[in-house]
């Protein structure tokens, strides 16, 4: 058998043709993906993250715009000397590359403060509504006593001059008075209920007549 007859019998084998194409159609479809993933990730094509902090929320997002990024605002925080809706942090920082279309995190100056809602504290005592306040954001707190029956006891929780009713909410770390007895009430209720014997009454009822000298009046026996 020459040589050529031999080189047609093996190509003309099918299991060897099938081989052949599945070779060529696992290079074509690796070369394919390669294409594909280099023009999905911008290979090349990064952007550098400019610096926002301080700038209004308008401002960046003309500059984000520009470079093919987008914000999008995650967080708000309220400070009252702070200028509403300036950009505190980003996420990433500026220097840092990344892929146009990429969103830009930020966290900003609230314009109002968070609204938090007052728990019911009737019966409480002062030291245990003031620790309950005090972990929510309320650290500002004066106290203003009322006579009761019994001392120490919250009756109320005011902001502003108005009495609160259970989970209110008013803007965060606003100053509170409580309302809390005093237990004058029941001190001027028992100095009431003591009976004093006037000087002369007392003498009478001991027998001795006023101005008597101590003599005793032989009438009582």
């Amino acid at each position: 058998m020459s040589k050529k007859q031999t080189k047609t019998t093996i190509l003309s084998n099918s299991i060897v043709k099938n081989l052949l194409m599945i070779i060529i159609c696992g290079i074509l479809l690796v070369v394919l993906a390669l294409l594909l993933l280099n023009v999905y990730t911008r290979h090349g094509q990064n952007v550098v993250v400019p610096a926002l902090e301080s700038l209004q929320i308008g401002e960046a997002n003309t500059i984000l715009r520009a470079k093919g990024l987008h914000a999008e605002i995650v967080d708000s925080i309220y400070q009252r000397d702070a200028v509403p809706g300036a950009i505190i942090d980003q996420r990433p920082k500026a220097g840092n590359k990344v892929k146009e279309g990429r969103a830009i995190y930020l966290t900003i100056y609230a314009k109002n403060p968070q609204m938090v809602a007052v728990p019911e504290l009737t019966d409480y005592s002062t030291r245990q509504a003031s620790a309950l306040l005090n972990s929510i954001g309320f650290t500002q707190l004066s106290i203003q006593e009322v006579p009761a029956e019994y001392s120490g006891l919250v009756v109320a929780v005011e902001y502003r001059g108005k009495r609160l009713t259970p989970d209110e909410k008013i803007p965060a770390g606003s100053p509170l008075t409580l309302i809390v007895t005093s237990g004058a009430l029941a001190d001027s209720l028992r100095i009431d209920n003591e009976y004093t014997i006037p000087p002369g009454e007392r003498s009478e009822a001991n027998g001795i007549q006023p101005g008597g000298d101590g003599a005793i009046d032989d009438s009582f026996f």
